[in-house]
Formats: C-alpha cells, structure tokens, sequence
C-alpha cells in the first residue's frame, strides 16, 4: 500500500512537471521562484486565465522539492491576483499539495538513495516514537514558523517514520495560521502607507510565534 501511494505520488509530481514544461514555461518558472519577484510571478499566474490556481500550485509545488526558498514572494503574488482572502486560500492549498507531494519524494529519495536511517538524529527518532497525536502537534507547531522554507520541514517529516497521514494533517494545520500571517504581512506590505501599524504587529506575531517554536523545539530535544 504504502508503494502504491508514493508510485501515484510520484506520477503525479512527474505529470505536474510535464505539464509545466508543455504548458507553463516550467525553467521560467523556476528562475522566477529563485528570484523572488512578487510582481512577475503575479503577472505569470493573472495571465494563465481559468488555469491561475493550477499555474499557483505549481509555483508551490516547485518552491517545495527546491527546499530552501521562502514562500513568501509567492503569497504575495497570490494576493496581488486574486486579493486577501483568496491569495490565502490559494497558498495554503499549494502549500499542502506541495508538502505532500515533496514529502513522498523526499522520503523515497532519503531512504533509497542517501541511505539515511531516522535515528541517526535524535529529534527525528523522537518524532518518530510518538504517539500519532504527538506528531501531528510537534509537526505543526515545526509548520507555524512564518516565512521560514517549507521545503526544510518537508524533508525533516520525510526522515521521520510518520505516516502521510499525520504529515498532512499536521501540514494543514500549522500552515494554516502561519499563511495567514504571511499573507497579512504581504498585504501590508504591498499597501504599507496605509498599513504600516499593522505591519509592525505582523512583524511582532512572527517574533512571538519565533520563540514559541524555539521552546516547544528544546522541549522535543529533551524529550529525546
């Protein structure tokens, strides 16, 4: 079963790529994603027409198996297009998908390929030892850091034994509050003269959440 699973995933991350690449410019893309151009890629996916969401799920789904680059410009990008509260909507779906789809890669990639055990470190064979609520809150607390790169998360989950299950669950969730204060903060971004208070208490919610994801972080340590 669980073959089964990552055999459909990876077919459909290999159909979304080549859709891309017949279809959507997917290098285009990726450069765009690098560089972090919230008005560019707002133009890409605004051009795509009645394909705009799909177009964002990519841009997500690429940002995800990459690892290391900030979703943020992307939100962004999805308020421009499609405004507050379906810019949110929208990146919190890629942001799942995305995780999901990376999260099989990566585990199939860590396991067969770089050969690397889960307990070889110790928070992840805690993780691992939980009890399947236990994962999904320390797994979605991991997922409140703001503008952090979901691509990280992705492969630290991929190196713990939790079922997709909870990883998807536990991605859900914590994204959740995080994209709705990264799509705070690039709504007040892009409208800073207006909203630069509630700039300021985006930007003071993020340091808040920053030192509640440190202490739960030390307290897993030390469970392990």
């Amino acid at each position: 079963m669980k073959r089964f699973s990552y055999i459909i995933t990876v077919f459909l991350f290999f159909t979304i790529i080549l859709a891309g690449f017949l279809y959507f410019d997917l290098t285009g893309m990726v450069k765009l994603a690098v560089s972090g151009d919230v008005q560019a890629i707002s133009e890409v996916i605004s051009g795509a027409g009645a394909t705009a969401i799909l177009i964002s799920i990519l841009f997500n789904t690429v940002i995800s198996v990459l690892g290391v680059i900030p979703s943020v410009f992307l939100t962004g990008a999805n308020i421009l297009v499609f405004g507050f509260y379906g810019g949110f909507l929208v990146s919190w779906a890629g942001e799942v998908v995305g995780a999901v789809i990376s999260f099989m890669l990566f585990r199939g990639g860590a396991r067969s390929v770089l050969k690397i055990r889960p307990d070889h470190m110790k928070v992840i064979r805690a993780i691992s030892l939980m009890p399947g609520k236990k994962q999904i809150y320390f797994l979605s607390v991991l997922r409140l850091a703001p503008f952090f790169p979901s691509g990280v998360i992705n492969l630290f989950g991929a190196l713990t034994t939790v079922p997709l299950i909870n990883f998807l669950l536990a991605t859900a969730l914590g994204k959740f509050p995080a994209l709705l204060l990264e799509s705070a903060f690039s709504y007040n971004m892009l409208t800073i003269s207006k909203n630069y208070i509630n700039l300021g208490i985006s930007v003071l919610v993020a340091v808040l959440l920053y030192f509640i994801i440190k202490k739960e972080f030390s307290r897993l340590k030390n469970i392990s």
